[in-house]
């Protein structure tokens, strides 16, 4: 089912050229309507299984590879609190290509962008710093083990185009609702885009909006 056969209707004035009156109305989707998955899903770790985006695949790829509906792309959205595709979800090989020839030249790319720390342990294996905090070039760490005191001052310089190669990475890792529980969900929108009675209530899936004209068009 897809995201928008969910929305509810709204009637609201006509502003069109081609109207008969000026009490002609237009039917259209209610888009300040959102829907959202119900919070004890989010506290039910078992209601989800982890899932990597690979190459160029969009929602509607991994909707389809994981319940053979591309429709229930807003499903996948939705589970992972996704509003702003555009930002949230991984660029394709060729959209970050050009994003990289938008943002940098070859000589930017190739400098460096920040320093990272890299894992350190204790001569008995016990970790003690992390690697990937993001530090100063002169970053050093310093720890004494069997009255013995170590001074480590290595990190690892990243570059921008690394760094971007990074970022871009992140957002492949994602959590989709399982097959079972999609019902539940579809469900649960059905109901969050329904009316309830109001002034305005005309059924389940109609209301009259507010009379926003002010002034007549020209």
């Amino acid at each position: 089912m897809a995201y928008f056969d969910l929305f509810p209707n709204v009637e609201l004035p006509s502003f069109s050229s081609k109207r008969n009156s000026s009490y002609d109305t237009i039917v259209v989707k209610n888009l300040f309507k959102r829907g959202k998955v119900r919070e004890d899903f989010f506290q039910n770790v078992t209601a989800f299984n982890k899932f990597r985006i690979t190459g160029d695949d969009r929602p509607d790829n991994v909707a389809f590879e994981i319940y053979g509906d591309e429709e229930l792309d807003w499903v996948v959205l939705l589970s992972n609190n996704i509003i702003n595709i555009r930002d949230e979800w991984p660029m394709s090989q060729y959209d970050f290509q050009r994003y990289l020839d938008n943002k940098y030249d070859p000589v930017q790319l190739g400098q460096i962008h920040h320093y990272e720390t890299k894992e350190i342990r204790r001569p008995d294996g016990i970790l003690i710093l992390q690697a990937g905090l993001e530090v100063d070039s002169n970053f050093t760490f310093s720890y004494s083990y069997n009255n013995v005191e170590y001074n480590i001052n290595e990190v690892i310089s990243v570059s921008n185009l690394q760094y971007e190669i990074d970022k871009n990475d992140a957002k492949r890792s994602i959590y989709v609702i399982k097959p079972e529980y999609v019902s539940v969900v579809i469900n649960d929108m059905r109901e969050i885009m329904t009316y309830t009675d109001s002034s305005q209530y005309v059924n389940r899936k109609l209301k009259k909006g507010d009379n926003l004209r002010i002034v007549e068009p020209r």
